[in-house]
């Protein structure tokens, strides 16, 4: 790994980071904030919205939960949680790899004594390290302020598991969008397929929990490896777990030996 190439990253994309961290620390806070012990009725307060049963169902909305976690697994990490840090990495792992391709900056990059296993490497290094930047950050916020709301009414170790499962998956998608920033060499191609198939598999996890006859949709999509209630509740998930660590590793992996093997225009 270049040390050189990973500072220069950070100095120009700790903003982004740092800015994503925060807007997730402040909806978990919002989330957090809606939870009521004593009267866990928030189907009942957005029914008053006059929302369609199909869409509460859609964002996993309509679950009656009575415990932190499950309220949590549901409210947030249901939806929210696999949602917008994909916004963030996606256009991340662009800049890193495809937006330095076609902008010719890459050439410089490459006229450094680094080569081009090492370069794709570090970019795919720094990008696990943000995600896994954001996904502590909202571990950390979870657990200080559930102690400061609710003492004692959070239990750890599953809400542990739920940001180990949501990093397992981010680490994942993630992989996907550095796999076709590394695959392309212009950022509409890459965007469109590092963004555009994780977003479909979004659209299919939603439009999966809208009613019976639509829940096998779920399987074409890899949030199936990822049900929030299930790591939640401590049910057996090291299957899932172990195949998303290893799809996200494989495709870091893959995004590596294509950069390594395609014809560069510079």
């Amino acid at each position: 790994m270049s040390k050189a190439l990973f500072l220069k990253n950070l100095r120009a994309h700790w903003k982004l980071a740092a800015a994503s961290a925060g807007v997730l620390a402040l909806y978990f806070s919002v989330i957090l904030g809606m939870y009521n012990p004593e009267n866990p009725g928030i189907i009942g307060m957005l029914a008053s919205y006059k929302l369609p049963p199909f869409l509460l169902a859609a964002f996993g909305f309509d679950r009656v939960v009575t415990e932190l976690n499950g309220f949590l697994a549901s409210f947030f990490y249901g939806m929210l949680m696999l949602a917008f840090p994909l916004v963030s990495y996606a256009f991340l792992a662009n800049r890193l790899v495809a937006a330095l391709v076609e902008k010719g900056s890459m050439a410089t990059v490459l006229q450094a004594p680094i080569t081009r296993v090492k370069t794709a490497f570090t970019q795919g290094v720094f990008l696990i390290c943000c995600v896994a930047f954001l996904v502590l950050s909202v571990t950390l916020t979870g657990l200080l302020l559930a102690q400061a709301l609710f003492p004692g009414l959070l239990g750890v170790p599953g809400f542990l598991r739920l940001n180990l499962g949501a990093l397992l998956l981010h680490l994942m998608l993630s992989g996907l969008c550095f796999f076709f920033s590394c695959l392309f060499s212009d950022t509409r191609r890459s965007l469109a397929w590092g963004s555009g198939l994780p977003i479909l598999f979004i659209l299919l996890h939603m439009l999966a929990k809208t009613g019976p006859g639509l829940h096998a949709l779920r399987f074409l999509t890899p949030f199936s490896l990822y049900e929030a209630m299930d790591y939640a509740a401590g049910k057996p998930i090291l299957t899932q777990a172990a195949a998303m660590l290893a799809s996200g590793l494989l495709l870091y992996a893959a995004g590596v030996w294509v950069f390594h093997r395609k014809d560069l225009p510079l």
